[in-house]
């Protein structure tokens, strides 16, 4: 068996162990759990540690999507939740990037035990590598929990303005100032951090970015990531009710919002570009997309996509086509794999558009280089 097969050995064993753990009530719940049979999106697999938030970040989606504004935390246990995701079939340990948060801020009250108990046993049954996003302050005490629960975690702080404006955008926020400087210190300690610029506010946030990256880097952070604004009718309204230009919005939609929960993400290029540069001219490096740091912290490479490559390249993995064969015949699928070029691998799958997916996923996991696909549909 190979290396890439031992892998899916590892992941059923690991799911047979973890129910063996749970009441057959419980591993029933797991089983049926969107965590349990959805694929990961680009950014890795999104784990929910709760559902709701109380921040009311006036630029979030979650009050518009229909999620309460009083957070909870999510239902499964940490040893559900490492099962769901163990008898996930897109999942395969050691390779499948897993992102925290997405519906809520990880680290509030109700949330925060949920969440380390999550990045806990996430890492002892299948050991992906992880990643959290997060507006909380990273004092000692949850600096230290999060290295307990993963050495090599990845951990995105979220500012997007300072001052008055982060009190307007974010009411329910720790001051920005706050974030930064706790976040540096974090860092420090050995912490794996980048700051999150992520949604740069057209006429907010490019004009606070020098003074952004200045505090980020007298506090020691190396590391940024962007992002651009997605916009609802009810973040244009909330903004707009902030003071925020609607028109500096607007002149940039492709399109407008077709529905209340319809999100429309604004031509945004030039201001990243400009924050990028007020970035790098106090010497941190932008990288491309949230999974570069996720990669980056856990001292792997990856060149699965065209914003690539990211991380150490003597940490490539060597992968045989016969290996990737291998593991999508342990997972069930037919395929053959040959290598069409430098970092491209092609497949030619049996079956139809769900087994294209699958295989693809699988094999851009394991080993970390972009993946065509013959026969099916991706």
């Amino acid at each position: 068996m190979g290396a890439l097969a031992r892998l899916w050995d590892e992941k059923v064993r690991a799911a047979r162990r973890l129910e063996g753990r749970l009441a057959p009530g419980e591993a029933v719940e797991a089983r049926r759990d969107h965590h349990a049979r959805r694929p990961p999106r680009p950014c890795g697999m999104t784990i929910h540690t709760g559902v709701g938030c109380s921040m009311g970040c006036l630029y979030c989606y979650v009050p518009d999507m229909g999620f309460p504004m009083r957070p909870r935390p999510y239902p499964l246990t940490p040893a559900q939740m490492a099962y769901a995701l163990a008898v996930n079939p897109y999942v395969l340990p050691r390779s499948t990037l897993a992102a925290y948060g997405s519906v809520t801020e990880p680290f509030l009250p109700e949330t925060r035990e949920r969440a380390l108990g999550y990045i806990r046993e996430v890492r002892r049954w299948l050991a992906l590598p992880s990643q959290v996003s997060t507006k909380a302050v990273l004092d000692p005490g949850l600096a230290g929990a999060l290295r307990a629960a993963d050495p090599d975690i990845s951990v995105l702080v979220t500012v997007v303005a300072l001052g008055e404006w982060a009190r307007r955008l974010e009411p329910g926020a720790p001051p920005a100032e706050e974030r930064i400087e706790a976040a540096g210190a974090a860092a420090r300690a050995g912490l794996k951090v980048a700051l999150f610029v992520r949604p740069i506010i057209p006429g907010v946030t490019d004009r606070q970015a020098g003074e952004i990256f200045e505090l980020a880097a007298e506090a020691g952070i190396r590391y940024a990531v962007l992002g651009t604004l997605r916009v609802t009718p009810g973040i244009l309204e909330r903004l707009s009710r902030a003071g925020v230009d609607p028109g500096a919005i607007e002149s940039r939609l492709p399109r407008r919002p077709r529905g209340p929960r319809d999100q429309v993400t604004i031509r945004g290029g030039d201001l990243k570009a400009a924050v990028a540069a007020e970035a790098r001219a106090r010497g941190i490096e932008v990288l491309p997309a949230a999974c570069s740091h996720n990669i980056i912290a856990h001292g792997e490479y990856c060149r699965a996509c065209r914003l690539g490559p990211c991380g150490d390249p003597a940490r490539a993995r060597r992968v045989d086509p016969g290996e990737v064969e291998e593991l999508l015949e342990a997972a069930g699928l037919r395929a053959r794999a040959a290598w069409a070029g430098p970092g491209l691998l092609r497949l030619r799958v049996a079956g139809g558009r769900e087994e294209a997916r699958r295989a693809r996923l699988l094999a851009e996991a394991a080993a970390r280089v972009r993946v065509v696909v013959e026969g099916g549909r991706a």
